[in-house]
């Protein structure tokens, strides 16, 4: 076990949590700070169960699995919140009804594929993805969580507003290197870019009360 990606494994979930319920916190303002913070909060979620299979080798494929879960249903929710401009009740709902459609055939496909889930010797989780899935992860990825960012962005004013969408930016390009990459180099490189970007984030929107006080 590699104390240092256990360690990059519970800040993410930490990390993830904390901003998740600030968010949830500023729902009252805003739907979409909610829908966003629950999208976080069931990631942070998917991140904890992973580490519970670096941890523990022997629960690792169904810790991947039950995160994985966990993990599609939060794109579900950052799908939703970036359809909050859609006008119509039943027009989001309708396209609600297409993203779930499109996770729960993300999921039966990957148990297709016949590649499972493995701890390097570096003690690297490695989802050890397909290329199919690899491509229907990144679209996927930046099909929802892209659109979400820029509309939560947009709610920020001036400087707040480029550190929140470079930032997640930022996270969502590291997490596809996360799953698509196996070089040990890279990833180290990427973890680090992903831990600092995170505290950039905390730093800005959970002790910086200026970043809430005026909203768009």
């Amino acid at each position: 076990m590699n104390t240092l990606i256990v360690l990059f494994f519970l800040f993410n979930v930490f990390a993830t949590i904390a901003l998740g319920i600030r968010f949830i916190k500023k729902g009252a303002q805003d739907n979409v700070f909610k829908t966003f913070g629950i999208a976080l909060s069931i990631n942070a979620i998917a991140f904890a169960i992973w580490s519970f299979g670096v941890i523990s080798p022997e629960n690792l494929l169904i810790c991947v699995t039950l995160g994985t879960v966990a993990f599609l249903i939060s794109l579900i929710f950052l799908f939703y919140a970036s359809v909050q401009k859609v006008h119509t009740a039943i027009n989001r709902q309708l396209l609600i009804i297409l993203s779930i459609i499109v996770v729960v055939g993300i999921f039966f496909i990957g148990h297709a594929d016949p590649s499972y889930a493995y701890l390097s010797p570096e003690g690297f989780l490695f989802f050890n993805l397909g290329p199919l899935m690899q491509m229907l992860y990144v679209f996927v990825l930046a099909l929802t969580i892209l659109p979400a960012i820029d509309i939560v962005a947009s709610k920020f004013k001036s400087i707040y507003s480029t550190i929140f969408r470079y930032g997640f930016i930022a996270q969502v390009c590291g997490g596809i290197m996360l799953m698509t990459t196996k070089d040990s180099q890279v990833l180290y490189v990427t973890g680090w870019v992903i831990i600092l970007v995170y505290f950039l984030l905390l730093t800005t929107f959970l002790f910086n009360k200026k970043a809430w006080s005026e909203l768009n």
